[in-house]
């Protein structure tokens, strides 16, 4: 008889369990149709795909498993790693695509500033003052993008919540050239990753 493992909403492994115990398991909105599930250590798929487990009419199982949650605690949500990774590509995408364009413009614009580009029409007594703010913005603006652009490529692997998050929140505060791109891509980056089913897979 086949054994199961799946994949809790905490990103966690469970499991083996037979075919009742997983029907159980669905029965109870334990596990969903999304849910990945391997079988006797195959690919994972989603238990929907296992025909072994549409079955229905299952008889109850003991609760006290040794799995995911005590009885009455709330259960995890069924994560779909698939799904997750497919909303959060494309903001994290954008925000990659304007940090690198940012980490680029800003050694540039630093250059520019250092040739007294920016300072032709400043007073005399002022124009140490500007160059020398204008540069540490840019050096603060250059550490920014990179940590937006590391966020960003956790958060297309579902890795480091709190990293994506941060990226994200900077993004709006800081990424305002380019047309205030920035402002779209970190709002559709905090939309996407505040979503329960994607919160689920972040480890």
């Amino acid at each position: 008889m086949a054994q199961f493992h799946f994949i809790g909403g905490d990103g966690k492994t469970y499991g083996p369990y037979s075919r009742e115990q997983m029907q159980q398991f669905m029965a109870e909105n334990r596990v969903n149709a999304q849910t990945q599930v391997s079988a006797d250590g195959g690919a994972w798929q989603p238990a929907g795909q296992h025909t072994e487990l549409a079955a229905t009419g299952a008889p109850p199982v003991p609760t006290n498993l040794g799995a995911p949650a005590a009885p009455g605690m709330p259960q995890p949500m069924a994560a779909n790693p698939g799904a997750a990774q497919a909303m959060v590509k494309g903001p994290a995408i954008f925000m990659m695509v304007l940090s690198i364009v940012n980490i680029i413009y800003t050694p540039l614009n630093t250059i520019y500033q250092l040739t007294g580009g920016n300072t032709q029409e400043v007073p005399e007594e002022l124009k140490m003052l500007v160059g020398g703010l204008g540069i540490a913005i840019n050096g603060l603006w250059f550490v920014t993008n990179i940590v937006i652009l590391l966020g960003a490529i956790k958060m297309k692997k579902c890795q480091s919540y709190g990293l994506a998050m941060t990226a994200s929140i900077l993004c709006i505060l800081c990424d305002w050239n380019c047309c205030c791109l920035g402002i779209g891509a970190g709002i559709w980056a905090i939309v996407v990753l505040s979503k329960p089913e994607v919160k689920a897979v972040f480890r």
